[in-house]
């Protein structure tokens, strides 16, 4: 059993994040109803980045590593930014930077971790 149950925070959140991007959308700070989702991808993924910091403090002996939290959330993060590129028509552009920001950050993780040990 998890010393911690993060789930019902993470929902919670979840429900937080789907608040804030309609109310966005609602403020016409969104251009697309499409934009919902990316922006919900973009803030639940900075979550599960933050999720990761929190277990690095208390890690859990059978529980997913810092690691692999931290991997998600960048992942989630990168698939909302890309999608909304994608809405906004600016994937083109945009796409090799975003890639290899992605790329970079994951390999920067990556050597901290192997730094660490």
């Amino acid at each position: 059993m998890p010393k911690r149950p993060v789930g019902v925070l993470s929902f919670g959140i979840l429900i937080l994040v789907l608040a804030v991007s309609i109310a966005a959308f609602a403020a016409n700070i969104l251009v697309n109803i499409f934009e919902i989702f990316s922006l919900t991808l973009i803030l639940f993924g900075l979550w599960v980045t933050i999720l990761a910091g929190i277990r690095a403090a208390n890690p859990e002996q059978y529980g997913r590593g810092t690691f692999n939290t931290v991997s998600g959330g960048i992942l989630l993060t990168t698939l909302g930014v890309i999608w909304s590129l994608y809405v906004r028509e600016m994937l083109v552009e945009y796409l090799l930077p975003a890639l290899l920001l992605i790329i970079g950050i994951l390999v920067a993780v990556t050597g901290i971790r192997a730094w660490r040990k």
